[in-house]
């Protein structure tokens, strides 16, 4: 890295010596120092404290710390004053990889166990309440080589919750009766994903791998692979495994929160120490190749569930991990996933053989890295595999020829810095877990630039990544519902064959170079490097303010004061009741979205790549424009896209390969999990101008361009726009995209906005059915929603419902899912719509049906009601200011900010007052207000509906012609 490039990415303070983990001089570059402190551990011995500096942006205004204790652990510390949370996040370099090869999934049962009990907090419900109950949350993930847990709390219950936390890595209890009952999650956790794609394609992609690679391995465990054995009981090997693998020397722990460094450290001693370890201990490393030689130059072919028409090409390449401070990858993906004019996915598209195209992705570990190119297909695509597959050969041997250059390097190189330079505040639960996951792979540091981290060109790394892509090592994936197979997948039963390449596909593959390509390299991008000085702050305001420009065009405007970072955010409602009307224009709306975007990806790309992002999408009100990013680009690129709204003419063949696409991901929809076709019928009930996607498939179906010409005739008829900027952005910026929106709507008929406000609900007591049966789906599993509707939508109504949800969601998920295990999915959800408070419980099963799932909803309310007789006042106060808290938390960066206030323009609280409103209504809510609203509004009330799905075939949806 040089040290004129650093000058000009991250401003210029002089960074001091790094001790042991940087080998490169030291260069000019901004950083906070993290300090060095001598530590003497309670239990003796010496703690090790790292003297380095942590690269940071100038726009983070955290304080960090490091240090290593004695028994191993790496710890972050990140004193970041404004945080509303406290955080913490403990990465294990311990995962699926780990597993025995007898007890395949034992890391993720491991990761569920530990939430079950400790030595000092026996109860198994003990850590989840304490976390609910003070304003937090919890997670946890098990990946390949790594786990993640992490949770976040009120700052004041930091140290009691890092109590709890930290003695699942010393002493979980792994009690035989909870092993007994939560492998019962473990298996209905791989039933609900059985018809997942992802993990069904990623199972095929482990059955296809060297069977020695521990990537082989079932990573999600079931009933059938974890088991008592004679000699061993599944209790005592999760803890063998655990006493193995979870030692602090593999450890890395990240604390965030306002508290000051000195007690973030304190924490880190006081909790962290106990945890044993061996910091001479290190992890063998993986000496076996992913893939054997007979397993390259092959093709794959996988029959999906869903209507999906992919091509995957892989290409084998060694590990990236030691070239993160390069991104030679990454570089080369840019390259390759380009999307401008004349770019591959140009070509490939014009020939009308894709419809999308992703560079860069596969899986990634220690020892390997597959670099995907994956394609959505066309139906005439699926006819051209092979000529695919040569085109993308041909560009990558131009890129290989002409493409690494220093210039196209430095031009994304500086819009990665610009990035960084202007890098937006994380919140804590954020924060915390990726920097943990950062610490296990990126030197100190590197801990928060690592992602960003572009040190120049690896020349040498890039020609021998392209010098591996090539046939001879490559696989390509065919996924289809038509294709040919041989084999089943054992475990998700997935139809699939493998199969080398033909001799003459390999001859040609092997025969193409650079001359053949007939996509053309990038030309520099006219975006890049547009910075311009922030406009000064004319005054400061704290919400936006209206300027009402005419009857059917209001504008809403915050220049913002607080976050002062080159970006800006604009909002364009246009409210058409043509959109709305039916089902029918509805799809069609839809459509006309799709057919803008696919239109604008070609001329937008430069745009998007520097910075600069926009979407297009209906609503319940008609068509939103949302464009955000460089604040100096934003008002051009609106004027690009209202151009486009108003004079954009499609071919028939683009009609029909994006009416085709359109149709598939509505009927691959129909093969969701049930609880979420549930959640879909839910809103279709409720809301007004909402409709079922299976409605929409068939509206779809018989829709021909000469419709949509009509429809879009009258689109603008009728109309009335409300617009919302935000961020570095003056009013008089904006002048000519206003003006333009006058022009486009001058001949419309007035639709005023106070018309388009007055919404209606569906009343649930209205309905004259209490069971929702027959959902089209595929899946095997029941699921079942409880849905309860509030009588008005006053603040205190409100607040009682957002009261109640706060104190039974962990208890409802406690008794269903890990005393009862009755389903995977277990929760509840307190959801306004239209400023109408409603209740929802929801179960999605594997193992019992919608008859017993009502049963077991029924009794825990029935139980409920003793426990809030038992509820008191210091018990409401506690959950009073988490959710206080929770409603009135500060933006932490510009998008929340904008992303808050269009909301509220669009929920009609034009004096952006409501959230705190509803705060003040919840302090004056007492237990007795809490109780005799259980027995009226939730048990008495007649405004409830149960949903419920039980497994059926799935009903055919006409396709279009």
């Amino acid at each position: 890295m040089t040290s004129s490039y650093l000058t000009k990415v991250i401003s210029s303070v002089l960074k001091t010596s790094i001790f042991r983990w940087n080998s490169k001089p030291s260069v000019n570059q901004r950083s906070n120092t993290i300090r060095s402190v001598m530590v003497s551990p309670s239990h003796g011995g010496d703690s090790v404290v790292h003297a380095t500096d942590i690269i940071q942006s100038p726009a983070d205004q955290c304080h960090y710390q490091a240090l290593t204790l004695a028994n191993g652990l790496r710890c972050c510390l990140v004193h970041s004053p404004e945080a509303q949370h406290s955080a913490a996040a403990m990465a294990v370099a311990t995962g699926h990889f780990d597993d025995p090869e007898d007890a395949q999934g034992l890391a993720h049962f491991l990761e569920h166990m530990l939430f079950l009990g400790t030595e000092g907090y026996p109860a198994a419900e003990d850590y989840q309440n304490f976390i609910a109950n003070h304003g937090g949350g919890h997670n946890a993930w098990t990946g390949t080589e790594l786990s993640n847990y992490y949770f976040h709390i009120l700052p004041e219950y930091f140290g009691q919750a890092l109590d709890r936390f930290c003695r699942f890595f010393y002493q979980p209890l792994l009690h035989p009766d909870w092993v007994a009952k939560e492998l019962e999650s473990i298996d209905a956790e791989f039933h609900l994903k059985r018809q997942d794609e992802l993990r069904r394609l990623y199972q095929v992609h482990k059955s296809t791998v060297n069977q020695a690679h521990p990537f082989a391995k079932f990573s999600v465990g079931n009933r059938n692979t974890l088991s008592d054995r004679p000699d061993r009981p599944l209790a005592q090997q999760l803890r063998d495994f655990f006493q193995s693998n979870y030692q602090a020397q593999w450890m890395t722990l990240v604390l965030v929160g306002p508290h000051s460094l000195a007690e973030l450290q304190q924490l880190a001693l006081q909790y962290g120490e106990e945890i044993p370890g061996q910091p001479e201990r290190v992890k063998p490393a993986i000496d076996v190749p992913l893939y054997l030689p007979e397993q390259l130059a092959a093709r794959i072919q996988m029959r999906p569930l869903k209507d999906v028409q992919r091509l995957i090409i892989s290409f084998a390449l060694p590990s990236i991990d030691a070239d993160y401070a390069h991104k030679t990858t990454s570089f080369i993906a840019h390259i390759l996933g380009y999307e401008g004019p004349g770019s591959l996915f140009s070509l490939l598209r014009e020939r009308q053989w894709i419809v999308s195209l992703a560079a860069g992705g596969g899986i990634s570990g220690s020892n390997f890295k597959d670099f995907n190119i994956n394609m959505q297909l066309t139906d005439e695509g699926l006819a051209h595999i092979d000529d695919i597959i040569a085109e993308v050969l041909a560009y990558i041997r131009l890129i290989d020829a002409m493409a690494i250059e220093e210039w196209r390097y430095q031009e994304r190189q500086n819009t990665i810095a610009q990035a960084f330079r202007y890098q937006e505040r994380s919140r804590s639960k954020d924060l915390a877990p990726a920097l943990a996951v950062n610490l296990q792979q990126y030197k100190l540091e590197d801990v928060v630039f690592g992602d960003y981290r572009m040190d120049g060109l690896n020349h040498s790394f890039a020609r021998q990544i392209l010098q591996l892509m090539t046939p001879d090592n490559m696989r390509t994936t065919v996924i289809h519902k038509q294709v040919e197979t041989d084999q089943i997948e054992p475990i998700y039963g997935s139809e699939y064959s493998f199969s080398p390449l033909s001799n003459d596909s390999l001859a040609r593959f092997r025969a193409i170079s650079a001359s053949d390509s007939q996509a053309r390299l990038p030309q520099a991008n006219p975006y890049t490097g547009q910075l311009r000085p922030l406009h000064p702050v004319k005054r400061v305001q704290s919400v936006p303010e209206l300027t009402v420009i005419n009857s059917k065009l209001r504008h809403w405007h915050l220049q913002e004061a607080e976050f002062r970072v080159p970006r800006a955010h604009l909002y364009l409602s246009f409210r058409l009741p043509a959109v709305t009307a039916t089902a029918r224009s509805f799809a069609l709306a839809r459509l006309w979205c799709e057919l803008l975007l696919d239109y604008l990806s070609e001329s937008c790309y430069d745009a998007e790549v520097a910075g600069l992002h926009y979407n297009i999408y209906p609503q319940q009100q008609g068509i939103t424009i949302h464009i955000s990013g460089l604040s100096s680009g934003v008002a051009t690129l609106s004027q690009q896209l209202l151009i486009t709204l108003q004079n954009a003419t499609f071919s028939p063949h683009r009609f029909h390969v994006l009416r085709q696409k359109l149709a598939q991901n509505w009927r691959s929809a129909l093969a969701s999990r049930p609880l979420n076709l549930l959640f879909s019928k839910f809103n279709v009930l409720v809301q007004p101008n909402t409709f079922a996607v299976c409605q929409l498939a068939e509206e779809l179906a018989e829709i021909d361009l000469a419709d949509y010409q009509q429809w879009r005739s009258q689109l603008f008829n009728e109309v009335a726009i409300e617009s919302f900027s935000c961020g570095d952005i003056i009013t008089e910026e904006l002048h000519p995209v206003l003006e333009q929106i006058q022009q486009l709507t001058a001949a419309a008929k007035l639709a005023p906005l106070a018309q388009l406000d007055a919404r209606g609900l569906a009343e649930l007591q209205a309905q004259d059915f209490k069971v929702c049966e027959g959902l089209r789906q595929t899946h095997p599993d029941s699921a079942l929603i409880l849905a309860i509707q509030g009588e008005q939508t006053e603040l205190r109504e409100q607040a009682l419902f957002l009261l109640f949800n706060h104190l039974v969601n962990s208890a409802f998920f406690h008794q269903l899912r890990t005393e009862k295990q009755l389903g995977y999915l277990v929760g509840t959800s307190y959801l306004p719509i239209q400023q109408r408070p409603h209740l929802l419980f929801y179960v999605q099963s594997s193992n019992t049906d919608t008859e017993q799932l009502t049963t077991a909803v029924e009794h825990f309310l029935a139980d409920f009601q003793l426990h809030l007789q038992q509820f008191d006042a210091d018990q409401l106060a506690s959950a009073q200011q988490a959710i206080r808290l929770q409603l009135l938390e500060p933006d932490t960066n510009l998008r929340l900010r904008a992303q808050r206030f269009w909301s509220s323009i669009t929920q009609a609280d034009t004096d952006f007052a409501r959230l705190n409103q509803l705060a003040e209504a919840l302090e004056h809510l007492t237990p007795k207000d809490l109780q005799q609203f259980f027995n009226t509004a939730v048990l008495q009330t007649t405004s409830r509906l149960y949903l419920k799905s039980e497994p059926t075939a799935l009903t055919a949806v006409a396709e279009p012609d």
